[in-house]
């Protein structure tokens, strides 16, 4: 006979539309933030003639924001779990407003660099918490699709972000689109506010408070549930959470070695500066679309997902070096194109598997785990950034190379060391 009192696998639960507007909003502040981060990229030749400096000084200012971010991530997320999580994350997009507004008034290269500094000091106080924030949202099977959504906002700064500050920039000038910026930023803010209330963030607000008092189970916690405190005690695997961020860390340094100098390298293959919008639009929505399928493929195969990812981000930029090749513009352009979707859309789905790669590691320490990751990020940028600026005194195909042997190293790491957890392992 059938044992028909044999257990069924129950279907994942889904999430509600207010769920999804509240990890929308969360989307936003990655969004706003991403576009400022890279905000130079599209607009690296026009900041470099106003402010008078070199390209490869220009090209500094994203270096140099991320190593500020590094050295301050771990310190400032500490300081920022000492208050309700909600109030860090509102707190950093203050901060950020204040950035874009110093950097549109700036009058001079070192006016800018204290624009960056500025918006460096809480932007892993941001990207630490976001995630976690995300996955007190959903149930434990939906943490993948959480946090992949919450990494959509820096996708859509891809897609919208920097190519449209590009655009506008070149219609309005580079400041007149930071004031643009600003008011995106503040109008994340607000609804940041009012969709993280208190109760919607976890917790109600007697009971949000320390680190050790959040949330972490990956559902929200209602009056008198059971909370899971990170005190440290065999909560994360660091060993395994520090060797995912060290592939994690080479692969953000070999993408920001060209993506840094975008507009460099697109004007060298195409012959024109005109192409950077567009190409940086491919980008963006090769990025969009790659989100989405992570997002299906995260909660279930993780390990494939990054054996993929990063097989797609080296035939990528292996065949941006190779556009450089002497070959009629249509076809430079078209190599190009394909080049950048493919690169486009592997960096920004690798995103989310690494990150929810590192909460699963981290079991009751998310925030912690969390911060060095997006420390090791932070450094991955400082390193591509400047050595692409080194690079650029030679040639520009040296960029595209040079990420290609990176991300070779790194697909090798995923293959061999398979750092990605599977679906419940924490080793």
């Amino acid at each position: 006979m059938r044992n028909t009192t044999a257990p069924r696998t129950a279907a994942p639960a889904r999430i509600d539309a207010p769920t999804a507007a509240r990890l929308a909003v969360l989307a936003g502040a990655t969004f706003v933030y991403v576009t400022f981060e890279v905000f130079p990229v599209g607009l690296i030749q026009d900041i470099a003639h106003s402010l008078d400096v070199t390209t490869g000084q220009v090209g500094l200012l994203v270096s140099g924001y991320a190593v500020v971010a590094a050295l301050v991530t771990v310190p400032t997320v500490a300081l920022a779990s000492r208050v309700p999580r909600r109030t860090a994350l509102v707190a950093s997009l203050v901060v950020l407003i204040v950035a874009e507004l110093l950097a549109a008034a700036a009058s001079g290269f070192t006016m800018m660099v204290v624009s960056r500094v500025a918006a460096a000091l809480t932007h892993g106080v941001l990207w630490s918490l976001v995630a976690p924030a995300a996955a007190t949202l959903v149930p434990p099977e939906r943490v993948g699709t959480a946090t992949a959504a919450v990494f959509g906002g820096a996708s859509l700064a891809a897609i919208v972000g920097s190519p449209g500050t590009t655009l506008i920039g070149e219609l309005i000038g580079w400041r007149a689109t930071l004031l643009v910026l600003t008011a995106a930023t503040v109008a994340v803010t607000l609804a940041l506010v009012r969709a993280l209330a208190p109760r919607v963030a976890g917790a109600a607000p007697e009971r949000d408070g320390p680190v050790a008092g959040r949330p972490l189970t990956g559902r929200p916690v209602a009056d008198g549930a059971e909370r899971v405190r990170e005190d440290g005690h065999g909560a994360v695997n660091w060993p395994a959470v520090l060797t995912l961020c060290g592939v994690a860390t080479a692969l953000v340094t070999a993408h920001f070695l060209s993506y840094t100098y975008f507009a460099v390298i697109v004007a060298d293959i195409t012959g024109t500066s005109r192409a950077t919008v567009v190409l940086l639009t491919v980008f963006g929505l090769a990025g969009a679309g790659a989100t989405y399928l992570v997002g299906r493929y995260n909660d279930t195969a993780p390990q494939p997902a990054a054996a993929v990812t990063m097989a797609v981000f080296v035939a990528g930029a292996g065949l941006l070096a190779v556009a450089f090749a002497p070959a009629p513009p249509a076809v430079r352009y078209a190599a190009a194109a394909v080049a950048v979707a493919l690169w486009g859309g592997a960096f920004a789905a690798a995103g989310p598997v690494f990150q929810t790669g590192v909460m699963r590691l981290a079991a009751g320490g998310a925030d912690r785990a969390s911060a060095v990751y997006v420390t090791g990020f932070q450094v991955g940028i400082a390193g591509g950034s400047a050595l692409g600026a080194v690079l650029l005194g030679s040639s520009t195909v040296w960029l595209p190379l040079l990420t290609t042997l990176l991300a070779v190293a790194v697909l090798v790491a995923v293959l061999v060391r398979r750092p990605v957890p599977a679906v419940g392992a924490r080793s």
